[in-house]
């Protein structure tokens, strides 16, 4: 169990750029100050997802249960990122977490130079462009991570972020995943699956643009995701769909599940229950 610092005390933590190691406090986060909370994860490391170039190692942070990015800073953004915790911004106390307040009240002190740096300089034709921990982390988690590295599994089993069968389960789809891109050289015969990645989704058939959803789906909704091979016939010959792929998550999914609900789906991927 860890307290939320005050606003003060994570201003004195700050630079001028509303950051601590690079790692921005952002104006949606001012509403969790003084709360205690649950630790849910350790942040010891991330996948960049910006440039693709495989997992980074994130020092001195935590993910706290319950605790999203609301967007209302940054244009409304309903991606509703998991936000991380420095250190240097909880303390650890004892006692039950405490209950989310009916209403939350700005901290002036603080809510300037947060909002300020919200923003990066417009795009080239004038548009807004936004600015958070999500766009800025690769200058907050500059290390790779290489997946040879053991001590990063090791480092998950014994801050409890993963027990050994996972931890081993992901080890295994990471070499098989190797040997898979490897086997796509080798003979047919050699081949598993085609060389596909865990999870088998083929490609999808479309080189152009992918297909987009129309089904005008409203908050509270009950949505049917469809089926794999209905999915893979939206998806690119890269297997996306306008930016979000098809992973082995994504077949594990409930068929029936409200919209938001992890992983992220676009309309193209599900269908209002008959």
């Amino acid at each position: 169990m860890v307290e939320v610092l005050s606003a003060e005390e994570i201003l004195a933590t700050l630079d001028e750029n509303g950051e601590l190691d690079n790692l921005p406090f952002m104006p949606e986060m001012l509403r969790y100050c003084g709360r205690r909370l649950t630790v849910h994860k350790v942040a010891n490391k991330l996948c960049d997802t910006i440039s693709s170039t495989g997992m980074r190692r994130m020092r001195d942070a935590v993910h706290l249960a319950g605790t999203r990015c609301d967007g209302s800073a940054h244009g409304g953004c309903q991606t509703a990122c998991l936000l991380y915790w420095k250190t240097a911004w909880v303390r650890k106390v004892d006692g039950p977490p405490t209950p989310e307040p009916d209403r939350v009240s700005p901290e002036r002190p603080l809510l300037p130079i947060l909002e300020v740096n919200t923003r990066k300089e417009p795009g080239p034709g004038g548009e807004e462009r936004f600015r958070c921990q999500a766009t800025e982390l690769l200058r907050a988690a500059p290390e790779l991570l290489p997946f040879r590295n053991v001590g990063q599994y090791v480092t998950d089993i014994r801050v409890g972020n993963a027990g050994i069968g996972p931890t081993l389960r992901t080890i295994f789809f990471g070499l098989f995943n190797r040997y898979q891109r490897l086997s796509r050289k080798f003979p047919r015969r050699l081949r598993i699956k085609d060389g596909l990645a865990w999870g088998f989704v083929q490609p999808g058939p479309h080189t152009g643009p992918a297909p987009t959803g129309t089904t005008g789906l409203q908050p509270g909704e009950l949505v049917r995701i469809k089926s794999k091979d209905e999915i893979v016939a939206t998806l690119t010959t890269k297997g996306y769909n306008r930016g979000g792929s098809a992973s082995r998550r994504t077949w594990r999914a409930p068929a029936d599940a409200p919209p938001g609900s992890p992983p992220g789906w676009n309309a193209a991927s599900t269908r209002r229950p008959a």
